[in-house]
């Protein structure tokens, strides 16, 4: 089951002001959260001597401020060992996993905090597998660091908490320090595998560090100093306090006030002597820490000498107070870059401003003599260092909002009040100024100021009752206005609203008809109308509420409309009347949303706009991503991502291209034939790839690619010849969004070759547009985008994942466009050589592949094929490394609780390709490893139980994930067959497939495909353990069903791989007779339907297999020159003819059953018996054999038609002799299996004659 492959393409058409609230880095990167939910990673560089910040990629997943982020260290395959993950937390309680060098999301956990979170914590001490969130609650959640499950919830504190590691010097072991926002200290043990924790009752009631005598004083972090055990920093708004274990207690060592009217912010230690703190207005002090010395005094008593640290102020940096550029908060971060001998600091300052936030980079000095004062300003702006000129459409100005139109449109709102609705093609490539390109198209509409200012919403209908299609627009002026899509005029407009309309949404009830077709607005206000579509008019306007609404209820059988809002509140309205039923409040409110009985819509931040309808399986969705200015109450709309569904692109392209090739139009114009089924493209190689391809089905024609011919209607007008047109124009339509798509992802001037094929073909120009850039998609939908590139080649720099992904995406549709052209024998040529010219132009900052996305998508061959040379070009150190880290997560070497399903399958698939296509790769340690592995996924608890569970319809349900385990498994194991048979018992893998492959319910469907194919591909391989299996299984098995499931894989065989099964045709039968046995209870009742078919099969396909009706009884010939009679009635044998010296090529009974003719090719020999085992029978066959020459009538060779007596007595033994033998003589004895199974058969003509017909040669024989 192959994977789709997803490519995200942004398109930036403005800037976006940054509201930052915390920051964190990782030299050389800086992660910075924004107040919109979005997260920003810069790069720091040098420019001129001056360090600065460089936009490298947005992530863009969550809902609600950024509050807390984290960098972890974690493995990797062999190509970088290790990478960095991000981790952030959102006001909402979401965590999510990022990979830090390319962004892509790799986990979400939607509820991994009960409260605000404030701080990300991962300890060395103890594992970096674990996450320690902690905030505005009085638990920590502790998380597992690769899937975010939450594995613990860490009570037992009396107000809020926070946490922090160190190594306690007194008892030589890793603890964990805790404080509350009021100062109590307290000491635990944690035991990382089981995940419990234990409180230190020692000290019950620990000290505060918080005075009482100190105003709005509270406690908020605690930094422990790695290279000093036992030492931590202690922050409140109002003091820095370091403290010291000593004699199992934290001592005080000094405290450092911070100046009134500001507050601490962060700090951190760096090394034994040194540490930064910083305040909330962008104060920072560098200070010196010296080690303790003894302190006699008077005061302390004899042998009780107090050691304590001290510090030195050593730089101050403070922020100009004149700068016009700070007028918000400030976030600050250190970034420590590592050298040889010690560690380069730099103080990276976020100003946040409503017009234009900037930084400033201050290189923290190394020790002086001395104290020293230094000012900074926020110089720079990150609009200074934007690398795209912000300008909008000259014609229609700035967009402000787009919406997907059908399957191949956009509608873009403007600041101007235009609405414009133009191709994906158009809108992917020409954005900015799609003005200058719409000329006089027939696929575009075009509203001119629509409305008088801003337009601020879309949305177009999936339910309409009148079978015409509109938009609907809403804008900053309050009206909602309705134009028809078809025609491109304006219908009807709507002043309902007295603030700017923010959203539309379509109401999730569509069965009552007051409901079905319209559409829910919803205002800045927060009030909200209900608009028919159908009848162009508002039926029903609620008033504003001051708080955001989040839930529609839809009881209109009762007749009432239930609003849920964010306070909590519920506003109940009678419909009939129009009037307030009644306002609920906590548990009744929240009661009422919960009944799950009536359809609901939840109302969310609309910061997604996904493709029409509710299909997940779309060619292309669109994305806006704005930026909310929550003090300004305003939104920015800075990006558009597009996001294609490549191998649907690919499949719909192909699927338009065969219909349109269909010769028979009665055929063409089935819609319930699928083309793909029809036989003129069955032999296509292009079903390669796309495995899948059987059960695609394109999307639906978008109505405004069609041409609108004002003679259409008219009836002289062909039918078919308006189709034709209908489905040129349509594929027409898809050639043109692949050109587009193709022209912003392939480098050019890499392979002449393929460039030349690819431009030939889709009329390609060789441009680039800076404002368009890559992306990746995540986990949870959560995007990756990469922003604005200097150069589109230096995406190849990025990360493995996107090389690998933006790759696989070229050769997917490289290979579609060469199937167009005629020339797909040399896709593979042409697809390898751009691949492999990348690494030389790009240069040695080329990122290669990534093994572990490329083996998610390995059914495909182009994955295949780049997964395979990526190895091939490995040394044997990184194949070594590479294998070590891998074979770590399969299942045989770790458990579900360290790695994870999903980790283990890809372990087991990475190695098993390489099993497959370089088996000399791995050990044979690795080897039995894997094998083994493969065998576990193979036999998947969760498909047995998905296999018998239903859901809420009563329909039977499949996990997917389990799905593709399985059918990964099954084709590894088959196309390596040879590499694991040592290892594994192949007996059982086999009848495990024949379950599967059996298995008659329609959700197995692709997983009994799958394992159909996977036993032929292993027969293949070895064929007499397949058949021993299958036989020994028919004849013994105890149950019999599994009889019955042999008995159709034995029908498979026979139906799609026939010449497999020729050279055992012998045991085939034997075990087919032997389930008729009389003497086994109910065996043959149940068994006879499924053997005559399969023995019917058997006489239809091989010469070899006769069957006489009158006489009940069944022959077949053996490779050692034996033919075997059995009486089906009692389903044994009859008798056994021994004679040819050669196989037996083919043989027939006589009309009434009393002779058989049996030939075999390679003893160039025919001979003729009595079927019946009398003693009269045995005596003519004595006595007849040596007359049998003079019968001889009619030979090619008449040099050979006399055998003497005594050769054919010692060339026949047994238990019968035959009673005539003919010879001839063959100019060409080569035939292989396929040619005899149908051009070599015997025909009686009567009792007494019998004709071989061999090729064109026929030959008689009387008998």
């Amino acid at each position: 089951m192959a994977s789709s492959v997803s490519l995200p393409l942004v398109v930036w058409h403005n800037f976006s002001n940054p509201n930052t609230t915390c920051i964190t880095t990782s030299y050389p990167h800086v992660y910075a959260g924004q107040k919109d939910g979005h997260i920003w990673v810069y790069a720091l560089s040098q420019e001129q001597d001056t360090p600065t910040l460089q936009h490298k990629f947005v992530l863009v997943g969550h809902k609600a401020a950024i509050v807390a982020l984290c960098v972890l260290k974690t493995e990797t395959d062999a190509f970088l060992k290790t990478e960095d993950v991000l981790i952030s937390a959102s006001e909402d309680g979401e965590i999510a996993r990022w990979n830090a060098s390319d962004g892509r999301c790799q986990a979400v956990n939607p509820t991994g905090f009960y409260g605000i979170p404030r701080l990300l914590k991962v300890f060395t001490q103890f594992s970096d597998r674990h996450i320690f969130c902690c905030g505005q609650a009085n638990e920590i959640t502790i998380l597992n660091a690769t899937t975010l499950e939450v594995v613990r919830v860490w009570g037992g504190h009396s107000n809020w908490v926070t946490c922090m590691d160190f190594h306690d010097p007194d008892t030589k072991r890793s603890r964990l320090l805790t404080v509350t926002i009021d100062g109590k200290l307290n000491l635990w043990d944690f035991d990382a595998t089981k995940h419990i924790i234990y409180k230190d009752q020692t000290m019950p009631n620990g000290p505060s560090i918080v005075s009482n005598t100190a105003s709005f004083d509270s406690a908020f972090n605690l930094i422990g100093n790695a290279s000093v055990p036992g030492m931590c920093m202690a922050l409140t708004s109002k003091h820095i306090m370091v403290l010291l274990m000593q004699n199992t207690a934290f001592v005080s060592q000094f405290v450092i006030p911070a100046e009134a009217p500001t507050s601490w912010a962060g700090g951190s230690f760096f090394g034994k002597d040194r540490f930064v703190i910083w305040t909330l207005n962008g104060q920072i002090f560098d200070y010196i820490l010296h080690p303790p010395e003894s302190v006699p005094s008077e005061s302390i008593p004899d042998g009780d000498e107090r050691l304590c640290y001290s510090a030195t102020l050593a730089h101050t940096y403070n922020l100009s107070k004149d700068n016009s550029k700070q007028s918000g908060t400030t976030v600050t971060a250190i970034s420590c870059k590592p050298d040889q001998d010690t560690h380069q600091l730099s103080a990276i300052i976020i100003s946040n401003h409503p017009q234009s936030s900037g930084f400033s980079i201050v290189p923290l000095l190394p020790d002086q003599e001395g104290e020293s004062a230094v000012d900074y300003s926020i110089d720079t702006t990150f609009a200074d260092i934007w690398p795209l000129v912000e300008k909008g459409d000259p014609k229609f100005g700035n967009i402000t909002a787009t919406a997907p139109v059908n399957t191949n449109h956009l509608a873009i709102g403007y600041d101007s009040g235009t609405i414009c609705v133009v191709p994906l093609s158009l809108a992917l490539l020409h954005l900015t100024d799609i003005s200058k390109h719409l000329g006089k198209r027939d696929d575009v509409r075009i509203f001119e100021h629509a409305h008088y200012s801003a337009v601020t919403c879309m949305i177009v209908p999936e339910h309409c009752v009148s079978g015409q299609q509109y938009l609907l627009s809403g804008g900053q002026d309050g009206a909602v206005k309705i134009w028809n899509l078809i025609d491109g005029k304006y219908v009807a407009s709507c002043a309902v609203h007295s603030m700017p309309v923010e959203a539309f949404i379509e109401p999730a009830e569509q069965k009552d008809t007051r409901v079905r077709g319209c559409i829910v607005s919803i205002a800045k206000d927060n009030s909200i109308a209900l608009i028919s579509v159908d009848s162009m008019t508002c039926l029903f306007i609620f008033p504003g509420n001051p708080y955001p609404l989040t839930t529609i209820q839809w009881r209109t059988i009762e007749d009432y409309l239930v609003f849920g809002y964010n306070d909590g509140s519920v506003y109940v309205w009678q419909m009939q009347t129009a009037h307030l039923d009644r306002v609920l409040h906590g548990k009744n409110a929240r009661g009422v949303l919960e009944d799950d009985r009536w359809p609901s819509n939840q109302i969310a931040t609309p910061i997604a706009q996904k493709s029409a309808g509710n299909n997940s399986k779309q060619t292309a969705t669109m994305r806006s991503i704005m930026a909310n200015d929550n003090a300004l109450h305003t939104k920015t709309n800075f990006a558009q991502v597009f996001t294609f569904n490549i191998r649907r692109l690919v499949h719909d392209l192909y699927t338009r291209a065969s219909i349109l090739n269909q010769d028979d139009s009665q055929l063409a114009q089935d819609p319930s034939i699928h083309p793909i089924l029809k036989a003129s493209m069955s032999s296509s190689s292009f079903d390669a790839v796309v495995p899948d391809i059987l059960t695609f089905r394109p999307d639906k024609d978008d109505p405004l690619d069609v041409s609108n011919d004002q003679h259409s209607e008219e009836e002289e007008i062909d039918a078919i010849k308006n189709k034709h047109k209908k489905n040129n124009e349509q594929r027409q339509k898809r050639i043109e969004l692949i050109t587009a798509v193709v022209s912003t992802i392939a480098s050019w001037n890499i392979s002449e070759a393929f460039e030349h094929i690819c431009c030939q073909a889709l009329h390609l120009t060789k441009h680039t547009n800076p404002n368009i850039s890559f992306g990746l998609k995540g986990a949870n939908g959560n995007l990756s985008l990469l922003a604005p590139l200097k150069s589109e080649r230096s995406a190849w720099t990025i990360s493995p994942s996107m090389t690998a992904n933006r790759l696989l995406s070229i050769a997917l549709l490289a290979k579609a466009i060469i199937f167009i052209a005629g020339q797909e024998s040399k896709s593979s040529d042409l697809i390898s050589g751009y691949a492999m010219a990348l690494p030389l132009i790009i240069g040695k900052d080329y990122c290669f592949p990534s093994l572990s996305l490329l083996s998610k998508y390995w059914q495909d061959p182009s994955a295949r094929s780049l997964f395979s040379s990526a190895v091939t070009g490995l040394s044997k150190q990184d194949i070594t490394a590479l294998v070590d880290y891998w074979e770590a997560f399969l299942p045989t070497s770790s458990s579900p609780e360290n790695s994870g399903p999903q980790m283990m399958a890809r372990a087991s698939i990475v190695l098993g390709i390489m099993g497959c296509d370089q088996p000399q790769t791995l050990s044979p340690r690795v080897r039995k490893s894997t094998a083994l592995s493969l065998t576990i996924l193979l036999s998947d608890a969760e498909l047995d139980d998905s296999r018998h569970h239903t859901n809420a319809e009563g329909e039977q349900t499949l996990s997917t994930g389990s799905m593709a385990r399985t059918l990964s498994s099954m084709e590894l194991l088959s196309q390596g067959f040879q590499t694991w048979e040592t290892y594994i018992n192949a007996a059982e893998v086999l009848r495990t497939l024949f379950m599967y492959a059996t298995d008659p319910q329609p959700v197995m469907a692709l997983v009994s495909r799958g394992a159909k194919t996977a036993i032929f591909e292993i027969s293949v391989a070895n064929m007499p353990l397949v058949i021993s299996t299958l036989t020994f299984d028919t004849m013994n098995a105890k149950a019999l069903e599994d009889r019955l499931r042999c008995l159709k894989i034995i029908g498979s065989f026979i139906r799609k791989e026939p010449t497999l099964l020729f050279s055992h045709i012998h045991s085939v039968v034997e075990a087919v007779v032997k389930t008729l046995d009389p003497n086994v209870p109910h065996m043959r009742e149940t068994m006879l339907q499924s053997a005559t078919s399969i023995l019917h099969d058997l006489v239809k396909t091989y010469p070899s297999v006769d069957f006489s009706s009158s006489a009940q009884k069944l022959a077949v010939g053996t490779l050692e020159g034996a033919s075997v009679v059995y009486d089906l009635r009692t389903a044994t044998r009859s008798v056994v003819l021994e004679g040819h010296v050669g196989p037996v090529s083919a043989l027939a009974f006589s009309p009434d059953a009393k002779l058989i003719a049996t030939c075999s090719l390679a003893d160039q020999s025919v001979r003729v018996w009595y079927t019946n085992m009398s003693l009269f029978g045995m005596l003519t066959s004595s006595l007849s054999q040596g007359l049998g020459s003079n019968h001889h009538t009619h030979t090619v060779n008449s040099s050979a038609t006399t055998k003497t007596a005594s050769l054919s007595s010692s060339s026949t033994s047994g238990t019968q002799k035959p009673y005539k033998i003919f010879s001839f003589a063959m100019p060409d004895n080569t035939l292989n299996p396929t040619d005899i199974m149908k051009q070599v058969r015997f025909d009686w003509t009567s009792a007494k004659c019998v004709k071989l017909c061999v090729q064109d040669l026929v030959m008689s024989f009387n008998v």
